[in-house]
């Protein structure tokens, strides 16, 4: 808890919870969120060393216990899609990969590549799974490692495909009845994944990119064949011109598979001139009236998965600090950031701000602040600031929240 409690408060090395051992208020905290009765801090060193021994499959676990109660209790299901898109309400899951420590030395569960002078480059990688929604909600969902494949060197190709392949058969296993609708980019647009997401009744939806070309060609053709397929609006997310055309049933062969994919196109000028094109391949339907609902909603959601990576990266999560990689260290760290987002998504997105404004200013505050969290204090890293002064100075247990009702908003 205390690793992740660093997380949450922008710690960017492991000594900085050292720093904080003479706060009684943050010690009494740390024992009311555990359960826990300790005297005094564990030193730095020894969370370090427990990260290194500790199987990784535990701490990925927990994530799998606080998503199972959270999907179970119905929290998430303002992410769901609308009915309307598909017949009925989708969890939008983006998968993509993420590089977070690189070394010139051997590191467990690394990948490894050979550069042009002849070193060897250990490179700590995973391939991501995050529920996503159009409202700005990422909650991480699943990690699979990528591996070496035996006997060869890392392959961003061939090894995320590979990882990906298990990712999807483990999210099926795990979530038996969740309805989903897979978001990946043109990588992963080929007979392997098209097969497994219909074997295990998912939707898909993939950023199609040149080097698909036969197929977008044949998609391109029959796009320009029916002009009725056609919308010319602005843009809401900049409301800038652009023309969307659509098309169903594109029959192309991948590998040894014929499959029939239904094909959106977006297509933008900027003020320079400068025209920017965006094709996406979904195995749901497209039906006229919904087709820019289907864009915005669906298709151009899997960009939040990117932005999950640069917030845990850029805004104090810490993904790409060496807080540890010896043992399981690396890995496990990687873990602790994941769970910290989850917590980090929740903060952000439910009415705890309002509770605590009522609950610390009951006098003053008449009427609460209403705007986000993020609208009121401007950057995760200042919420995170905000967070650590007031989690070591006041104790939780003069706050009773035993009758609070907690909402999650996603619009």
């Amino acid at each position: 808890m205390l690793c992740v409690l660093s997380r949450l408060m922008g710690n960017t090395a492991n000594r900085d919870t050292d720093n904080e051992q003479d706060e009684q208020a943050f010690l009494d905290n740390l024992n009311t969120l555990t359960g826990g009765k300790m005297e005094r801090f564990p030193h730095s060193d020894t969370l370090k060393y427990s990260m290194e021994g500790l199987p990784p499959k535990e701490l990925a676990g927990m994530r799998n216990k606080m998503l199972g109660r959270l999907i179970r209790n119905k929290v998430l299901d303002g992410m769901r899609t609308d009915e309307t898109l598909t017949g009925k309400k989708h969890f939008l899951v983006a998968i993509d990969g993420v590089h977070y420590h690189t070394s010139s030395r051997e590191l467990p569960h690394s990948t490894h590549k050979t550069r042009s002078d002849g070193t060897v480059e250990h490179m700590l990688t995973a391939l991501e799974a995050h529920m996503v929604c159009p409202g700005g909600v990422r909650i991480p969902l699943m990690t699979e490692p990528i591996e070496n494949p035996e006997g060869g060197e890392y392959n961003k190709q061939d090894s995320e495909l590979v990882a990906a392949k298990r990712l999807l058969v483990r999210l099926r296993d795990k979530y038996p009845r969740l309805p989903m609708i897979i978001l990946m980019d043109g990588l992963y647009l080929c007979e392997d994944i098209v097969n497994l997401t219909r074997k295990n009744h998912m939707e898909l939806s993939v950023t199609v990119k040149d080097n698909t070309s036969a197929f977008l060609a044949k998609a391109e053709q029959k796009m320009a064949a029916d002009h009725r397929n056609r919308v010319k609006e602005d843009d809401p997310a900049d409301g800038k011109q652009r023309v969307v055309t659509w098309t169903n049933h594109v029959q192309h062969t991948f590998g040894k598979t014929k499959v029939s994919l239904n094909v959106l196109a977006m297509t933008k000028t900027g003020s320079e001139g400068k025209t920017d094109k965006f094709v996406y391949a979904t195995s749901i339907f497209i039906h006229k009236r919904r087709a820019t609902n289907l864009l915005d909603d669906v298709c151009r959601t899997r960009w939040q998965i990117e932005e999950a990576f640069k917030v845990q990266k850029c805004h104090g999560l810490g993904l790409e600090q060496a807080f540890g990689t010896v043992g399981h260290a690396g890995t496990n760290y990687y873990h602790i950031v994941q769970i910290a987002n989850i917590i980090l998504e929740l903060m952000l997105h439910s009415n705890l701000f309002r509770r605590l404004q009522q609950h610390q200013n009951p006098d003053r505050v008449k009427h609460t602040i209403r705007e986000r969290m993020m609208t009121w204090y401007g950057t995760i890293k200042n919420l995170m600031c905000k967070f650590k002064r007031s989690i070591t100075t006041r104790p939780l247990s003069q706050i009773d929240v035993g009758e609070w009702r907690l909402e999650f908003d996603t619009a």
